[in-house]
């Protein structure tokens, strides 16, 4: 993925981003998401890695292969999104823990 053009690299030296010393934020590029989409974006993950129990083995197989590349099996992308999630949980709880 390459940045839109005019857009500093982050991950460069010399590019800019937040004294560490001066907050426990992360430096930029930030995205900001209110608490309800990140809450919805979890719930989503949590049911994706649910799903493989539930459905047609066709489907499963069809979406795991379409979300992987056909690197890896529903229960494997499954686990993604689990991991996904509980990250996604714990950011929540680190910003509440700024204020």
């Amino acid at each position: 993925m390459t940045s839109p053009p005019n857009t500093p690299d982050p991950t460069t030296p010399g590019s800019a981003s937040a004294d560490p010393k001066s907050s426990s934020a992360p430096g930029p590029p930030w995205i900001l998401l209110d608490r309800t989409t990140a809450e919805q974006a979890a719930a989503v993950l949590d049911r994706l890695e649910e799903w493989p129990a539930g459905a047609e083995q066709a489907a499963t197989e069809a979406c795991a292969h379409a979300c992987s590349h056909g690197q890896a099996d529903a229960f494997e992308v499954a686990a993604w999104g689990g991991t996904l999630a509980a990250h996604l949980r714990d950011r929540i709880e680190e910003v509440d823990s700024w204020s």
